[in-house]
């Protein structure tokens, strides 16, 4: 990593975290294809409000579809909050994920 610079700090909200750190991982490496060099984590639901605001994007997993818009009213103004869709999240398809990300900054 280039020291304390990167292209995008990605908050990844989930149930409980097990999958999510795979998917967060899964990101890292879409991102190294692009030549971008990201930050991202995985917090629960219930300790999301504790790094929200140090986010530029919240992803949100499919299993926390209704808590979405309490995820909106607790994220900075203006930062984007993603619903991951089921589909891509079962896939693992990163790529996809991480392109929906760049085109709502």
């Amino acid at each position: 990593m280039k020291g304390d610079y990167f292209d995008m700090k990605i908050l990844l909200c989930c149930k409980a975290g097990v999958t999510s750190n795979m998917f967060a991982s899964a990101l890292k490496d879409e991102a190294a294809k692009k030549d971008m060099e990201i930050i991202v984590w995985a917090a629960a639901e219930t300790a999301v409000e504790y790094s929200i605001e140090q986010a530029d994007i919240v992803l949100v997993t499919p299993q926390l579809t209704s808590s979405l818009r309490r995820l909106e009213g607790l994220a900075t103004a203006g930062t984007p909050v993603i619903l991951i869709s089921e589909d891509d999240f079962r896939t693992f398809n990163a790529k996809k994920v991480l392109d929906d990300a760049l085109e709502k900054l």
